[in-house]
């Protein structure tokens, strides 16, 4: 195996175009992939594009790729099966190799819907030459889901848990359509009336009495009746007062549901082709004709990439991920766009863009339920006895090796650093390609470790046809009188989280092969909190979510 890589490496020192996150042959679950890569060797010309020549199923495509020093990045929505990707730079310098499709084969997936309420047209608000109408709408908000299911995958392989990611209702099912089109019953004015939570409950219920209705889908849902109302006022609007003008809004998830207004939809792309060029919209908002959800950067683009990672933060909360004060789950979502640009032309958000202008934190909102697992068999082996309960003895699981537990705090820095991908160039080449893999962060977009991990043995993020997890759930229970938590399926991640805001303030993770079965939570808590919430996840990926108080 050493000889492999040796072998590899000696061969990729003479390559021109280096590929960071690929490897020839891989094969992804999601379409729309992120190739990033490097301009290696020869001389390097600012004003020469890469051209990508994608071949699948004998369709044969040409696109070419910006580089800001020496990077570049590449999307590409893939086709199922076999993708030949053929890479040209000033014609000297070549790169062929392959990337495999195929979704997995899973019962559980996230469904994009598009909700019209009763008696409204369907057309989101946007300038007038924009189209507004529905078929654009599912076509944006199908591009969207894409690049949120690209999103995830890339930054837990970054995180080094594997490209996971959820599945799409029509990679489930083919006669599916990219986007649901669902009729309510909730008449538009009243919609217009209403709260964000208001809206969440309603069109969450609704959603579930429908035919769509199932505990095997999450909803990724949009309504069409948003409306900023407009102003007349010339000085700058707080988040807040921008959002108090907006009729329909909601950016809310949690359960099986994550609610988004459209207000901002006009600012996302409609087609694969136009997603970096909406990123590098600078095009100034209307701001008195239409919403400013930009992260105070005040353009199209930062509209785009605002909303964008709003709908991935609240996603988070549907796969049962609390807040954290940094990271996609914190409001490190803004500069999203950073994940898809290069060089210079990454956004650069003002130092003050996650304040409003009263120094408050511009926090989207989160809907915190509480989804019971059946307990459908009891443990079948006796427990350890465990010392006694104090905030500084953990009983016997005090003899556990640091190698079983990971601790992190909830404002633990970034998994895979930012680290200037320039020094890839002419320090890394001789390093195997594992290595290569983790140096890969270079835009700030990180999920903290305690989110990683979550993710990584969700069942969303793992659920296969012969393998469903809610025909083999375990006994998971949490004892709040002894403070223990005992699952015979293993435990994989403990989260307190804060019951007001659902802030996580401490977590423990176990990632060894053989999970600890039984944990005794310290305490370790801000007396400042008296009302907690205990979040375990299983090996199998179930999830338990008990409240408490101390």
């Amino acid at each position: 195996m050493d000889n492999q890589i040796a072998e590899e490496n000696k061969n990729e020192q003479h390559e021109n175009i280096f590929i960071t996150n690929f490897q020839d042959g891989e094969t992804v679950n999601y379409s729309l992939v992120i190739i990033k890569g490097l301009i290696t060797a020869g001389v390097y010309n600012c004003n020469e594009k890469v051209k990508c020549i994608f071949t699948s199923n004998g369709n044969r495509s040409e696109s070419n790729w910006d580089v800001f020093n020496r990077e570049f990045k590449i999307l590409l929505d893939l086709k199922r099966g076999d993708n030949v990707i053929e890479l040209e730079y000033v014609k000297q310098k070549t790169k062929s190799f392959r990337l495999t499709y195929n979704p997995r084969k899973t019962n559980l997936k996230v469904t994009p819907v598009y909700i019209i309420c009763q008696g409204h047209d369907g057309c989101f608000q946007s300038p007038y030459d924009v189209d507004c109408s529905i078929d654009s709408a599912c076509s944006r908000i199908a591009i969207g889901a894409k690049l949120i299911q690209s999103v995830v995958a890339e930054k837990l392989y970054e995180s080094g848990v594997g490209r996971k990611t959820f599945q799409l209702e029509h990679e489930v099912n083919l006669k599916k359509p990219e986007c649901t089109i669902f009729r309510s019953n909730l008449n538009v004015n009243k919609a217009r009336k209403m709260k964000q939570g208001e809206l969440w409950t309603h069109f969450g219920r609704e959603l579930m009495l429908s035919e769509l209705g199932s505990n095997d889908r999450k909803f990724l849902a949009f309504v069409s009746c948003t409306r900023f109302k407009g102003t007349d006022d010339d000085k700058p609007l707080t988040h807040e007062e921008i959002v108090s003008l907006t009729e329909a809004h909601a950016a809310l998830g949690g359960g099986g549901l994550a609610l988004f207004g459209t207000a901002c939809l006009y600012t996302w792309p409609v087609t694969v082709d136009d997603i970096q060029l909406r990123f590098l919209d600078n095009t100034p908002v209307n701001n008195k004709r239409f919403m400013d959800d930009s992260g105070y950067r005040g353009s199209l683009g930062g509209c785009f990439a605002t909303t964008l990672g709003s709908t991935l933060h609240e996603l988070g909360h549907t796969f049962d991920l609390g807040h954290t004060k940094d990271g996609i789950m914190g409001r490190g979502f803004d500069n999203i766009d950073r994940v898809f640009l290069v060089g210079d032309r990454r956004s650069s958000a003002t130092k003050d863009n996650m304040n409003n202008y009263n120094g408050k934190p511009v926090q989207h909102s989160t809907v915190s339920l509480q989804r019971n697992i059946s307990v459908t068999m009891n443990v079948a082996e006796p427990l350890r006895v465990l010392g006694p309960r104090s905030k500084t003895t953990l009983g016997n699981f005090a003899s556990m090796s640091k190698s079983d537990i990971v601790r992190r705090s909830p404002n633990v820095t970034p998994i895979t650093r930012p680290s200037s991908v320039y020094s890839t160039i002419t320090n890394k080449l001789s390093d195997s390609k594992r290595n290569l893999n983790r140096i890969n962060c270079t835009d700030s977009i990180y999920w903290t470790r305690n989110c990683a991990v979550f993710l990584s043995y969700h069942r969303w993020f793992n659920n296969e046809y012969g393998r469903e997890r809610q025909a083999i759930t375990r006994y998971l229970k949490f004892d709040t009188n002894k403070m223990m938590i005992i699952s015979t399926a293993g435990i994989r991640i403990v989260e307190v989280r804060d019951d007001s805001d659902g802030m996580v303030l401490d977590s423990y993770e176990f990632t060894n092969p053989l999970p600890e079965k039984r944990f005794l939570v310290p305490f370790t808590f801000s007396p400042k909190t008296k009302v907690l919430t205990i979040v375990v996840e299983d090996d199998l990926g179930n999830v338990l979510k008990q409240t408490f108080s101390y």
